[in-house]
């Protein structure tokens, strides 16, 4: 069974995500440790999340996924069905009456069509009061259900905070214009629309991103740089021998911590940036990863450095066995520009 943490990656959904899937009774981990509290899923519940995914995107709402989920009989599953379809023809009728009267209302006024604000591509729109840093402080699925003070996601998303730098200027995997981010992943692009809102004395923003809100609050209103706002390592380091690194090491898992590398487990080997890294006497490292770069090693730390800074990721070697693993650091964005420990790659030994 996995931990909570491991089966929120894996299925790609957040903690807090599964934790209210677990108290509507959607979703119910196979045990909780009585003494910590900790979750573990088994195996068979990555096709229960597959299953509530797919529902969701057909726009079922969350009691309806549950009844169909949890229905002993096929004639309960096909009346949620065709509730769906009976709710979905309405909103398609409904939705092209307004289309309708909307057309006749511009026809009317003679209005000329523009470009949506949601495209990037068009001229930068300026917002003064967003400029500066802010601070994840919670994640809400309605705007009204934040309260101030609570601070509950600053830990567990993948990013802490935000820099919204003059000009709209993008960092790591972020740019905006007035009234929208953009968030540019490995995924893909997605656009998401942000309001501002005090409560309790402070600056909020409010980021909405599918069927979840992002709260953030202002920590201050500087104009930042990239420079200013980035994370190097020193990697100036003197060449020091570690004759146990030398040779070919071929990724086969990728963990948070070395204490969550389970040898009898293979999750992401086959879907990692990172392949495999070749350890050479001298210092000389060859990375084989999606896009390579120029590399270097020295005794207890791997040297990079690419488009985005120098990092140092260090490496430790570890004996499960009599079968020797290497762990190295994986210091990309989340560690230049977020702020967040980096997790480790797993190597083993090419034989």
């Amino acid at each position: 069974m996995e931990k909570i943490g491991d089966f929120a990656r894996r299925c790609e959904v957040t903690i807090k995500t599964l934790r209210y899937y677990d108290e509507l009774g959607l979703l119910v981990p196979d045990h909780i440790d009585p003494s910590s509290g900790y979750r573990y899923y088994g195996a068979d519940k990555v096709g229960e999340m597959e299953r509530i995914g797919e529902l969701k995107q057909l726009g079922f709402p969350l009691d309806e996924i549950k009844l169909f989920c949890s229905a002993k009989d096929d004639g309960t599953k096909r009346r949620v069905i065709f509730e769906r379809q009976r709710a979905l023809e309405k909103l398609a009728s409904d939705t092209a009456r307004q289309l309708d009267g909307l057309a006749a209302i511009e026809q009317k006024l003679n209005i000329r069509k523009g470009e949506p604000m949601t495209d990037f591509n068009t001229k930068f729109v300026d917002d003064e009061a967003v400029i500066g840093r802010w601070e994840l402080v919670d994640i809400v699925d309605k705007r009204e259900n934040f309260v101030p003070g609570r601070d509950n996601y600053r830990i567990g998303h993948f990013f802490k905070e935000i820099y919204f730098l003059p000009g709209g200027q993008e960092y790591w995997i972020f740019s905006w214009t007035k009234g929208y981010v953009k968030t540019s992943t490995g995924d893909g692009t997605m656009i998401s629309r942000y309001e501002l809102g005090q409560k309790g004395g402070g600056q909020y923003m409010f980021i909405y991103n599918h069927d979840e809100i992002l709260v953030l609050r202002q920590a201050d209103k500087k104009r930042y740089t990239k420079a200013e706002i980035s994370k190097s390592d020193n990697i100036d380091l003197p060449f020091t021998d570690d004759p146990r690194v030398l040779g070919k090491w071929s990724v086969v898992d990728f963990v948070e911590n070395v204490a969550d590398f389970d040898p009898a487990r293979r999750r992401w080997a086959h879907e990692l940036y990172y392949k495999s890294a070749e350890f050479l006497p001298g210092g000389e490292l060859r990375c084989e990863m999606e896009s390579a770069f120029p590399a270097r090693w020295t005794k207890g730390a791997t040297l990079l450095k690419n488009g985005n800074g120098a990092t140092a990721p260090a490496y430790e070697i570890h004996d499960y066995d009599g079968t020797k693993y290497l762990f190295i650091e994986w210091k990309s964005g989340d560690y230049i520009w977020g702020d967040r420990q980096p997790c480790r790659y797993v190597f083993r030994r090419d034989a």
